[in-house]
């Protein structure tokens, strides 16, 4: 009809429902500490636009066109769901590496406010889609393993500006095979325990851009002088003092 050809261009159907039911990849991520208290909404506006400039640009690298995947706003990160035609494998190399690279070269000028942490979940499984979005066992498993205390405390604890994290499916299957720059060795397996799941994981860590702040170890106490010698005085019979005399707690360091 005349009236539909005047129309502006058809929008895309907001979910991939020709892969409902199909096994897709699943990438969760989201910025550390997004909510703390030292960034302002102009920080996490910034913080926002460079993590979905990073992410967005490693897919491209990686292959992954805007036509293999799906994404959903998680206003501190995202839920990117990948066709069943995309490789794992490119997930984690190239991927994870150019993402480190990116973080890295933004948070090597960056101030503290709007550095980026990124936490990345990587798992496999079928997903179903609705007109309102996507779901599955596949879906949740990965939000768990991107909330696994253990990712958290180790990006807190290392300053790294990525950690990733992967199923046992995802390791086994195809991070063990990797030949690229991310080294399968450097993958380390632990323990996620996230509400009712108790599970393994593998995590990698990248190389920090910056050391985490450590604070500074308090003054030690006299008595942690090797030289201090523990003397009381202690007196019997009559005494005579000729000149001062000095009684009481005091130091006394031999040479």
């Amino acid at each position: 009809m005349e009236g539909s050809a005047a129309q502006g261009p058809v929008e895309p159907l907001r979910t991939p429902a020709t892969w409902s039911g199909l096994i897709c990849s699943v990438l969760f991520c989201d910025v550390a500490g997004f909510g703390d208290p030292a960034r302002d909404d102009e920080d996490r506006r910034v913080v926002r636009q460079v993590t979905y400039g990073i992410l967005l640009a490693a897919l491209e690298a990686s292959g992954v066109t805007d036509a293999d995947h799906y994404r959903e706003d998680r206003g501190d990160g995202a839920l990117v769901i990948v066709s069943p035609a995309v490789p794992t494998a490119s997930l984690i190399d190239p991927l994870a590496d150019r993402l480190a690279t990116a973080l890295r070269l933004h948070n090597h000028r960056a101030g503290a406010a709007v550095r980026v942490q990124l936490r990345v979940a990587l798992h496999v499984g079928p997903i179903s889609a609705d007109a309102e979005g996507v779901s599955g066992g596949a879906i949740i498993h990965a939000a768990r393993l991107l909330e696994a205390p253990v990712l958290k405390d180790a990006l807190a604890r290392t300053g790294a500006d990525l950690g990733l994290i992967v199923s046992p499916f995802v390791h086994d299957g195809f991070v063990a095979h990797l030949h690229g720059p991310i080294d399968p060795a450097a993958f380390e397996r632990v323990e996620v325990k996230v509400k009712e799941t108790s599970t393994e994981a593998w995590m990698y860590l990248s190389r920090a851009t910056r050391a985490p702040a450590v604070p500074e170890p308090s003054a030690a106490p006299p008595s942690a002088d090797p030289r201090r010698l523990d003397r009381s005085t202690v007196f019997h019979g009559d005494i005579t003092v000729h000149g001062d005399l000095i009684a009481g707690d005091k130091i006394v360091y031999e040479e």
